[in-house]
């Protein structure tokens, strides 16, 4: 499970099998304002629009890739190859070591130190050339769904999942983050047979443990925040015996 982070908020720490933790970043809260065409003209609003048009020329994941060819994403470690597998830049190997060791990153002595970065860099190559390759990836939030929404027919997803620069990641390595360039889509978990809303707001009411997994295919690396960007492809609500209680898949 990951985690859900935010530079402005408090860190939502939540417990991972084996000891693991991982977070989520919060995006900080937008101020209502009125738009207006002055606004439309800032040079932020510019920006946007640019960011907006080149996420529209990424490659795109196909939502009909079977379940079983996606990797589970259950590590930092995994998000940082994964991240430098997008990014197109040389790997600065003593930052990535850094925070892929604790021994390398403790070493006083710089000759142990040298000798760990050497076998670290094949390590670190591998992770790196198996993660370009395999760009389908799965997690689990942990943060399950809230409340049924009679409007939406749904229920709302974590905001980690679909609010704008939001992110998650992992405490073993929490340098790399990954984020959703589509979560917009994926606000809520739509459920219009009332008979399965019905039996999922009595689990969640009862607080029965369900788990959300996301489905998604890395597009691309903001560099400027270590932050891998995933296409959501699929998102789905499972029981605790496994059982999918919902799906949402992309358009």
């Amino acid at each position: 499970m990951s985690h859900f982070a935010s530079p402005l908020a408090a860190l939502l720490a939540l417990s991972l099998l084996a000891g693991l933790t991982g977070c989520k970043d919060k995006a900080p809260t937008d101020t209502a304002i009125t738009p207006n065409l002055a606004d439309a003209a800032t040079p932020a609003a510019v920006e946007e629009r640019v960011k907006e048009a080149a996420r529209a020329k990424l490659p795109k994941g196909d939502p009909s890739t079977p379940a079983g060819s996606y990797i589970d994403l259950d590590s930092g470690n995994q998000i940082m190859f994964a991240y430098l597998g997008v990014a197109g830049m040389p790997i600065d190997y003593n930052e990535v070591a850094g925070s892929y060791s604790r021994d390398y990153m403790m070493a006083s002595d710089e000759f142990k130190k040298n000798d760990l970065l050497n076998a670290l860099k094949v390590k670190i190559d591998a992770g790196v050339a198996q993660a370009a390759q395999q760009r389908y990836v799965k997690l689990e939030v942990a943060d399950s769904v809230g409340k049924y929404d009679f409007e939406k027919k749904g229920f709302p997803l974590d905001s980690s999942v679909w609010e704008k620069g939001s992110y998650r990641y992992f405490n073993d390595n929490s340098s790399y983050k990954i984020g959703f360039n589509n979560g917009a889509d994926f606000r809520y978990l739509n459920v219009p047979e009332e008979d399965k809303a019905r039996a999922i707001e009595s689990l969640r009411s009862k607080n029965e443990t369900m788990r959300t997994v996301v489905y998604g295919y890395v597009q691309d690396a903001d560099i400027s925040k270590k932050v891998v960007q995933a296409q959501i492809l699929k998102v789905e609500l499972v029981s605790r015996n496994g059982d999918v209680l919902a799906t949402r898949t992309a358009q």
